[in-house]
């Protein structure tokens, strides 16, 4: 649900603030697939991570972009912007970070049922 919501307005609402029609639907499509493993996987820190991972990224993607010119490109020269880029890598990192916590917390929930001090 959040990660639909997050699409809508990254999408729709803040499309002025970036102008890219693909990329928002692409990432959609990628946390989607990794919500549907990880529910398969019964891991929810990792849906939470990757919906959340999803707007956190596209806020830290456009507010803190640049962009850079190539003069190399022609006569007058072309800009790109990595906003794309920063948007990417840190919805990535912050999926990783949830994949992680996940793991340790099912290892640290196997030991303690070895030693027989877990509380449910």
């Amino acid at each position: 649900m959040a990660l639909g919501i997050g699409f809508i307005l990254c999408r729709y609402a803040f499309f002025n603030l970036h102008g890219m029609k693909q990329w928002p639907f692409a990432l959609f499509i990628f946390g989607l697939i990794v919500i549907i493993i990880a529910a398969v996987l019964n891991a929810r820190k990792a849906m939470y991570s990757t919906a959340g991972g999803y707007i956190i990224g596209f806020v830290l993607g456009m507010s803190c972009n640049w962009d850079t010119f190539h003069p190399e490109r022609g006569p007058n020269g072309d800009y790109t912007n990595n906003g794309w880029l920063i948007w990417l890598l840190s919805f990535l990192l912050l999926i990783a970070v949830g994949v992680i916590w996940e793991i340790v917390g099912k290892q640290k929930k196997v030991t303690m049922k070895k030693r027989g001090t877990e509380h449910e």
